[in-house]
């Protein structure tokens, strides 16, 4: 049976919205739905985290099948491990520079990039991810065998007390249904003293330029202020050494033109729009495309030498940038 536009909007107004999954705060309002979702889009009007009700993450096979992924691979190369350094992870490293070596976990590694950094300064590098291919590369990248299928709280609940000198979580948390106990779950894996250095998508951007889908559930379910940020870790039991938003990079644009391009060319070939979850089904059920084919490098080159003009200028403005929000922080 069909929503009307009424009756969403009565229901957008009458919902019991979830505490601030940072602060705690109910003081929270709703701003929009999520069309054909179960999902609303709310702020906390305290800390200024946005983020979906209900909290319902999407599955493995969710990504296995999303178009997003499929460009996402075209866009991160692990040949170019040691040339292109993305900003989150440069923050990172120059704040572990100074930092006593020792065991460093990266919960959500992928195929093994900024283990493969950290390796190099001299880490005991472990790594978790949910995704077997790219777990595969990340093992032959490194050559250890410490890079696991487990959640974080597999790893916790199999190690039983803290272990580790450095936990890093680059644009995890907001994929996560409760990304504070995910936080605390990393506090128990600390040792004392011991850093967290994470990263997540700022929403306090500029420009605008995220394709729609990127951003709304079940793929997104929190973007997040400095202050959201602050909250989040303080509570769980965090000394905030520092917070900061990315500068507006060619990188950005460049790679957020190309999930707007992708978009577009698959609205065209599937003139039904695929919805990001139906009421009452399976955050997986989303449809998927093939892979995206990988642009070629002099192509690609070209195209980020005609974007760094259109940046510079694009900088002037006080408010360009913020696409992710950088923290550094110790275990109390």
């Amino acid at each position: 049976m069909g929503v009307t536009l009424a009756t969403r909007a009565d229901s957008l107004q009458s919902a019991t919205i979830l505490a601030c999954p940072a602060c705690a705060s109910r003081n929270c309002r709703a701003t929009r739905t999520v069309e054909d979702s179960i999902y609303t889009i709310c702020e906390c009007r305290e800390c200024h985290l946005v983020f979906s009700d209900p909290m319902v993450a999407a599955n493995s096979a969710w990504y296995s099948s999303s178009w997003l992924y499929g460009v996402r691979t075209s866009h991160t190369r692990v040949e170019q491990k040691d040339q292109a350094i993305p900003w989150n992870f440069a923050q990172a490293l120059a704040d572990l520079r100074t930092a006593s070596r020792g065991k460093l976990l990266d919960v959500g590694c992928a195929e093994g990039h900024f283990l493969y950094l950290a390796q190099k300064m001299g880490f005991d590098v472990t790594g978790v991810d949910f995704n077997p291919v790219s777990l595969e590369i990340a093992r032959a990248l490194l050559g250890v065998s410490t890079i696991y299928r487990f959640s974080v709280e597999d790893l916790a609940n199999r190690l039983g007390e803290p272990a580790f000198n450095v936990v890093t979580i680059f644009e995890v948390l907001e994929h996560l249904a409760n990304p504070r106990e995910t936080v605390e779950t990393i506090h128990g894996l600390l040792k004392p003293g011991g850093k967290l250095l994470l990263s997540v998508p700022g929403s306090r951007r500029w420009p605008a330029l995220f394709h729609t889908e990127v951003d709304a559930p079940p793929h997104h379910l929190t973007l997040w202020t400095e202050e959201s940020l602050q909250e989040l870790l303080e509570r769980a039991g965090f000394r905030v050494i520092r917070t900061c938003k990315s500068p507006l990079h060619s990188e950005d644009l460049g790679f957020h033109l190309k999930l707007r391009l992708y978009g577009a060319v698959r609205a065209i070939r599937r003139p039904v729009r695929a919805r990001p979850v139906r009421q009452n089904s399976d955050p997986s059920a989303n449809g998927g495309t093939a892979p995206a084919k990988k642009i070629p490098d002099a192509l690609r080159k070209l195209a980020m030498t005609g974007l760094t003009p259109v940046c510079k200028i694009l900088s002037l403005n006080p408010s360009a940038g913020g696409f992710t929000l950088f923290a550094h922080c110790e275990k109390k």
